[in-house]
């Protein structure tokens, strides 16, 4: 949907992986896994073959999986991640459960970040959640979600929404001009 081509660039390579939550589940973990297979329904076996490739993904490369606040640890996280490499932070869906000031404390965190290296961060979060990030318009509760993209340089920001997903990511627009 929309002129914007999909990107077609080659992926960097995935240099460091590190999670940041207050309760994160690891999959490598028995128990963990075992949860998350218990979260899903009996009536979509096809999702359960899913989960077990994704689990199985996860394993092979496991994250780091660091234990607590997301504005306390993301000093810790970003020193973990080789000088020479753009540290790139996403964020999906979860920043609603923050209220803007919690939201507002993390932009700051990356921007802090980038005093000393450039910070990217990719969100895809609903309609008008995302500090900095356009809503392209749309209105919030609107049923879809903004894809962003913010480079912190230097501690000057770029920022925009360069698509919309539906679906938590099964459908997605890249609109011909989102700037």
């Amino acid at each position: 949907m929309g002129d914007r081509p999909i990107p077609m660039r080659a992926i960097p390579q995935d240099v460091a992986r590190i999670g940041i939550d207050v309760d994160p589940v690891d999959v490598t973990a028995a128990d963990d896994a075992r949860w998350l297979r218990a979260c899903l329904r009996p009536d979509q076996p096809g999702r359960g073959a899913k989960l077990e490739a994704e689990m199985a993904l996860v394993a092979a490369a496991p994250p780091l999986l660091l234990h607590g606040d997301a504005d306390e640890m993301l000093p810790g996280a970003f020193a973990r991640v080789p000088a020479d490499v753009l540290p790139v932070v996403t964020t999906t869906w979860a920043l609603s459960r923050f209220p803007l000031e919690g939201r507002l404390r993390c932009l700051h965190r990356l921007d802090e970040a980038a005093a000393d290296r450039a910070v990217a961060w990719v969100s895809a979060e609903g309609v008008g959640v995302a500090p900095t990030i356009t809503t392209l318009g749309d209105r919030r509760a609107s049923g879809h979600s903004i894809i962003g993209l913010a480079v912190f340089d230097w501690s000057a920001q770029r920022a925009e929404a360069i698509g919309r997903c539906w679906s938590r990511g099964r459908m997605l627009a890249w609109p011909a001009d989102s700037r």
